[in-house]
């Protein structure tokens, strides 16, 4: 890669010297402006889980466990604007805020 480089850099002084070097920087500035392009694009294809964090799979079975075992659902909805939000593994006692106030919970029985 390396030997590539020499005879592409005399290339380029020759083109910059005999046609302008914005025949040269131009080039250069789309490779630049395509590299990024991909590279985002690549990140955003990727899946964005933080290292340490459970597959879709062991979350999966969390949740198949926690609804089997307990035989009810709780649910959390505003009365604001009724957006309902399913509690799959409790952390905290506190109900979430959405729409500036508390969510009301509703725990149903699974039959």
């Amino acid at each position: 890669m390396v030997l590539l480089l020499i005879p592409a850099a005399g290339l380029a002084i020759a083109i910059g010297v005999l046609f302008g070097w914005r025949w040269v920087f131009a080039p250069l500035l789309g490779w630049a402006m395509l590299t990024w392009l991909m590279s985002s694009l690549r990140v955003l294809g990727k899946d964005a889980r933080a290292p340490g964090m459970p597959s879709d799979e062991e979350r999966a079975e969390v949740v198949a466990s926690a609804t089997a075992d307990a035989g009810e659902r709780t649910l959390f909805w505003c009365e604001e604007c009724g957006t309902e939000v399913l509690l799959l593994v409790r952390g905290t006692s506190r109900a979430p805020s959405h729409c500036g106030q508390r969510m009301n919970e509703r725990t149903e029985i699974l039959s």
